[in-house]
């Protein structure tokens, strides 16, 4: 076969598809797809409109024509998809950087959905049909590259349903245009459920590689009026960040740390909203500010004490490196987060401790002594960018034995350094001698800190709901020596301060605890009520190492399946015992009665049939098929006879012969003789399995009284409109 004519053999068209169902299910798919790339922002929205209204038209003139394809509309369409793959490589021969896999999403996506709009108009057969289905998925694709947020899981389910439907049509058409039965479109959607469900439980947490370029973006950006400034997320960039709620008339703020001094006498308001979703290789705390001067009752961040400035202007990025900070120790594994803000908010840049190096699309950044770091514009919501840390996060036997006897190198605090994290507004007699009793048996740093954490949490009582504080009152005295109550504030500012009592350096930090982790997007959803308070504390040789007696940070991230089934197990913990059992008894209970009444022999004489035709199973007789009901019970009645045992006022022949009357003529006993025939039947079934041994008639088939053959009959016809027993 020459070249031209494999080519004209590989393009003939296959058998006309004539399934609307087929055709519509693909045609929705591909929209549905093309939708969800627009919502992610991989497709302009002229684009993705004009494409749907192809797609349809083109599916609509496909099928008018399906019998007759236009010859010369493959070489126009051909030409389509060429021009469309020339713009795409010259796009991305200009535009594209290496390893940054942002850059080629959305050309690609322009790609996919012009190569569909252009097939939509050829689409005769079952075979191009499929090729619908399977591009769509590729569309689908890249949408979930981009998506952050559940609400894509609306599109994939509309995107399921199509698909699913399209190939139930394409094994119907496949099998001549077999019907669709109900029962296997819903045992297909099981299956797609339960499948999907065990890929998803079986996958493990992704993580980022170190060769890529890390997406970055601002959105509502308006530069800060005053260098390394700290504001809020209002439209004008040089709103002062103050305490107030995210859903508040101000919108900025939202938890105290957050504004600078941190006030532990009063708490804002913190919702449910979500504040920024963050894609990290492991959970820790999301770092936002630091303390380090303490005067009774707020934290408020000192300039250092050996001259050097507060704050360091970056401006050699992106990726901006960020330097080492005081005190700090830069060693540990690399950590990537990327972080989408879903709320205005401060101008901080959120991070695992310690940074090393950020993309943020900003030509400066400003980073503290401490290691915090601020953009030099306002973030809103839509904004991106990525930090790279090196967690130096030591295990516990790690900082055992911190400094003894001899601690490793970096990571010094000076004297002046020192000073700063020691230092308390006044002396604190009563929490002294209570951090000296409290750790009366704990030689080393590590070993005070677990048990003044141990203590704190069999002593006190985690509430938000605290008295305010009079002027004269100190925050740490008040909560150990009063009430007792209080969150992340006062229980993390005690701990700070029983240490410094006992010579340990230790600072109080703000920020944000992972908070939930969605294994669908493979995000920490990171709520307004998830910013918290703990406490850094300075170990020879590894630098600032977080403490929290209030919250709890996993180890390392969950396994989508694991996520579910945590989540899963919540939701059945929340559960309501008694009400939820009791409707589910009542459901099964209706089922039962359901089922019992669907199996219930429908008139008398079928309920006595049944009756006999189990007796004889039980006894041991096969129950041939077309067999009658006479013959049964004469063979029951002969293996009664044989095994000697007590004749039954009524035979079951004499049982037989009353079915067969009101079953084939109509004739029933009284309501009186009925129930004893019943009662009959009853005993007879229930003693039967007594005949098993006794031998007796063997098994034969059916003989009709003349020995004719009777006609297949296993339960005898019943008249219309017998009742039920």
């Amino acid at each position: 076969m020459s070249l031209y004519g494999a080519i004209k053999r590989a393009n003939q068209p296959g058998p006309p598809e004539h399934s609307t169902l087929f055709r519509a299910s693909a045609a929705g798919s591909v929209v549905v797809a093309i939708a969800a790339c627009w919502a992610q922002g991989e497709l302009p929205g002229l684009l993705a409109v004009g494409s749907i209204v192809l797609v349809v038209v083109g599916n609509l003139f496909s099928y008018w024509r399906r019998n007759h394809p236009l010859p010369f509309l493959k070489v126009a369409l051909a030409a389509v998809v060429v021009g469309s793959f020339v713009w795409f490589f010259s796009t991305i021969s200009s535009t594209a950087t290496a390893g940054d896999l942002s850059s080629v999403e959305r050309p690609l996506a322009i790609l996919f959905t012009l190569i569909q709009a252009a097939h939509a108009f050829d689409v005769p057969s079952r075979r191009d049909l499929g090729f619908s289905l399977a591009g769509s998925a590729t569309l689908m694709a890249v949408a979930a590259a981009q998506a952050v947020d559940t609400t894509f899981g609306l599109y994939v389910i509309v995107w399921a349903v199509f698909g699913l439907l399209g190939l139930l049509a394409m094994w119907s058409s496949m099998a001549g245009g077999a019907r669709l039965r109900t029962r296997t479109v819903v045992l297909s959607a099981v299956a797609v459920v339960v499948v999907g469900t065990a890929i998803v439980a079986v996958v493990p947490p992704p993580h980022a590689a170190s060769n890529l370029v890390f997406p970055s973006a601002l959105a509502g950006d308006v530069p800060v009026s005053q260098p390394a400034g700290l504001v809020g997320g209002g439209t004008k960039g040089d709103e002062p960040l103050h305490a107030a709620s995210v859903t508040g008339a101000t919108r900025v703020g939202g938890f105290l740390g957050f504004a600078g001094p941190l006030d532990t006498a009063i708490r804002g308001a913190l919702g449910d909203e979500v504040v920024f979703r963050v894609r990290a290789d492991q959970p820790t705390f999301w770092v936002a500010e630091t303390f380090d001067r303490w005067d009774g009752e707020s934290w408020a961040a000192s300039p250092p004490g050996d001259g050097t400035p507060t704050w360091r202007e970056l401006v050699s990025g992106p990726p901006f490196d960020i330097p080492v900070s005081t005190g700090e120790v830069s060693q540990g594994p690399a950590d990537y987060q990327t972080f989408y803000v879903a709320q205005a908010g401060p101008n901080l840049v959120f991070h695992a401790d310690d940074a090393t190096q950020v993309w943020f699309p900003s030509r400066r950044l400003f980073v503290g002594a401490d290691g915090t770091i601020r953009s030099g514009t306002s973030m809103g919501p839509g904004s991106i960018y990525t930090v790279l840390s090196n967690v130096d996060a030591a295990s516990p036997s790690e900082l055992l034995h911190a400094g003894l006897p001899n601690p490793l190198p970096g990571g010094e605090l000076s004297t002046v350094d020192q000073a700063r994290y020691l230092q308390l507004p006044h002396p604190y007699p009563a929490a002294a001698a209570l951090a000296r009793r409290i750790t009366a048996r704990a030689p080393t740093t590590y070993a005070k800190i677990v048990a003044l954490e141990n203590w704190i949490g069999a002593h006190t009582r985690y509430t938000t709901d605290i008295p305010p504080l009079s002027p004269s009152q100190d925050t740490v005295n008040e909560f150990l020596f009063g009430n007792r109550r209080g969150y992340c504030e006062q229980i993390s500012t005690a701990l700070a301060v029983m240490l410094r009592t006992l010579g340990v350096p230790a600072r109080e930090a703000t920020g944000y605890v992972p908070g939930p982790y969605n294994p669908i997007t493979d995000l920490y959803e990171v709520q307004a009520k998830d910013a918290h308070a703990w406490v850094q504390v300075w170990f020879p040789g590894y630098g600032w190492q977080s403490f929290d007696p209030t919250a709890l940070v996993p180890d390392a991230n969950p396994t989508p399946g694991a996520a579910i089934a945590h989540d899963v197990a919540g939701a059945l913990h929340r559960v309501p015992v008694v009400p939820v059992s009791a409707v589910l008894g009542a459901l099964a209970l209706g089922l039962v009665l359901v089922v019992w009444r669907r199996r219930a022999p429908a008139t008398w004489a079928a309920a006595l049939t049944a009756e006999l035709v189990r007796a004889a199973r039980r006894a041991g007789l096969q129950v041939a098929p077309g067999e009658t009901l006479l013959d049964v019970a004469a063979r029951l009645d002969g293996r009664r006879e044989a095994g000697g045992g007590p004749s039954p006022p009524i035979s079951a022949g004499e049982l037989a012969r009353a079915a067969e009357r009101a079953a084939y003529l109509g004739v029933e006993p009284d309501p009186a003789p009925r129930r004893d025939l019943r009662r009959t039947a009853r005993r007879l079934r229930r003693d039967a399995r007594s005949l098993r041994e006794t031998g007796g008639v063997p098994p034969r088939g059916p003989v009709s009284p003349r020995g004719a053959p009777e006609p297949p009959q296993t339960t005898p016809r019943q008249p219309a409109g017998a009742g039920r027993p």
